[in-house]
């Protein structure tokens, strides 16, 4: 499964008495890190839940919810910290997000290709054109 967001606060919290009561001031570059890791999750996450709310509230009255252009602002900023942290995993489900938002709320299929494109090459996967029998990256 991987690590949780449980696991990176709670290894933060030892990272910190490691620099506070060990005086190892090293620790809170990791701790840094780790907080990056939860912040990422958690922007993906609060993404997917107005997501959520687009698709039922479209569903229901064909008018977007308030609050849906922060879905793009959290996608985002997921992907620039997985990109920092070098978490391939974490880049490539964000910019499958990123797509998403572009074809699915904006109806831009020119912006949400490039990006749906782009998360199976961050991940390492290769991508089958359908119309070619070699991949491409």
């Amino acid at each position: 499964m991987g690590v949780t967001m449980d696991d990176r606060l709670e290894q933060t919290q030892g990272l910190y008495e490691r620099a506070v009561y060990g005086g190892d001031a090293s620790a809170l570059a990791d701790a840094e890190r780790h907080l990056s890791a939860v912040e990422a999750d958690l922007a993906l996450a609060r993404g997917r839940v107005i997501h959520a709310r687009f698709l039922d509230a479209t569903a229901r009255t064909r008018e977007a919810p308030d609050g849906v252009a922060d879905e793009l602002a959290l996608f985002e900023r997921a992907n620039d910290l997985y990109r920092s942290l070098g978490d391939v995993r974490g880049e490539a489900e964000a910019q499958f997000w990123i797509g998403t938002f572009h074809q699915v709320v904006q109806h831009d299929d020119a912006t949400a290709v490039p990006a749906l494109r782009l998360t199976p090459v961050v991940s390492g996967f290769k991508l089958v054109q359908p119309d070619r029998a070699d991949t491409t990256t």
